[in-house]
């Protein structure tokens, strides 16, 4: 038999592990099982140690100083003032005295501006100047007591502060006053200079909403004179220039105002009327004479009266409309006033 040949053996592999002769006669292996070890401990006290970032979310009002800010008065309160300064324009002697009655408060939105602590509120309203479009009144209130900063309709703000508030459109409620009762009829003053502009549009006015709410109001004619008045004193006399006003409103304490008011506008020139003009146009509208009589032989009362009226109302210029004791208006927003005023009296009663 052939002499077998020796076998190979066969090759292990071989791991060389060279020491470190520099690091306390650690070889690699170890050194790089140390620090692993090492990261690892870290790594775990950075995770115990380090909470994660907190994010701010839904911060209503804004941030400041990276948190979220929280403002002294909220929105409702916000809209509450403006609707106090944005009546206070009506004492305001220009065309800006009727903003408040043509504000559309309802669709009113405040906005807070945390880095500055103001509130800008944005008003829209009607021109009845301008096609009845609809613009914009911006106030910025400070955001420590709500007090008007500055106003972006026109440099002018008004100058006297009143409690009282713009509730809706064309309403203006009054400061103090309580409703006259909780049911209908409501009564409504008509409270009316007959020398100033816009005075028998106003009785007109007064005369409509009686026919349209027929059985829901209880209309008075309450007739005052301010300095349109006044201006013809010197040259008519006190009791002259009066006596347009009493007639008016005796007409109307027998139901006759509309014919009379009317026959008397078709004479009436701005100047005060004769006694005897004024007692044929009211025999001409067919009103009982006898009661007339009567009514301006009481005038002196009946003009202190309603005099007296104006002034608890803080009445300034006129026509001007008194509802439910409560709520003011002007002629082109009486029936807006009171719509709003039959559903709050309804929700009550």
């Amino acid at each position: 038999m052939a002499e077998r040949k020796p076998r190979k053996a066969k090759q292990e592999p071989v791991f060389i592990v060279k020491p470190a002769l520099k690091h306390g006669g650690l070889d690699y292996l170890h050194i790089s099982l140390i620090a692993l070890v090492i990261i690892l401990i870290a790594l775990a006290f950075s995770l115990t140690y380090f909470k994660p970032a907190t994010l701010l979310k839904n911060c209503q009002y804004g941030i400041v100083n990276g948190t979220c800010t929280t403002p002294e008065y909220n929105s409702t309160q916000v809209l509450g003032a403006a609707g106090r300064i944005l009546a206070s324009y009506s004492y305001i002697n220009t065309s800006l005295s009727l903003l408040p009655y043509y504000s559309e408060m309802n669709m009113a939105n405040a906005t807070f501006m945390p880095s500055q602590n103001l509130w800008l509120v944005d008003v829209p309203y009607v021109d009845p100047l301008a096609s009845n479009q609809v613009f914009h009144l911006s106030m910025v209130l400070s955001g420590s007591n709500l007090s008007l900063v500055r106003s972006y309709i026109q440099s002018i703000s008004p100058t006297q502060h009143t409690n009282n508030s713009v509730v809706a459109f064309g309403t203006v409620q009054i400061y103090g006053k309580y409703l006259c009762t909780n049911k209908e009829p409501i009564p409504v003053y008509a409270v009316i200079d007959p020398y100033a502009p816009g005075a028998f549009s106003g009785i007109a006015t007064a005369i409509n909403l009686t026919d349209a709410y027929r059985g829901r109001l209880n209309m008075s004619y309450d007739f005052v004179f301010t300095n349109y008045s006044s201006k013809w004193y010197a040259g008519y006399g006190t009791y002259q220039t009066q006596l347009l006003g009493m007639y008016l409103f005796c007409s109307s304490r027998q139901g006759g105002i509309a014919a009379y008011a009317n026959n008397v506008s078709k004479v009436f020139d701005g100047r005060p009327l004769s006694n005897q003009t004024l007692y044929q146009t009211a025999v001409g509208s067919g009103l009982d004479m006898a009661s007339m009589n009567a009514c301006l032989a009481n005038s002196t009362a009946t003009l202190s009266y309603q005099a007296q009226l104006a002034k608890f109302y803080n009445i300034l210029f006129t026509p001007q409309f008194i509802i439910d004791c409560k709520y003011s208006a002007i002629p082109e927003t009486a029936g807006s006033a009171v719509n709003y005023t039959l559903s709050q009296v309804n929700q009550s009663g």
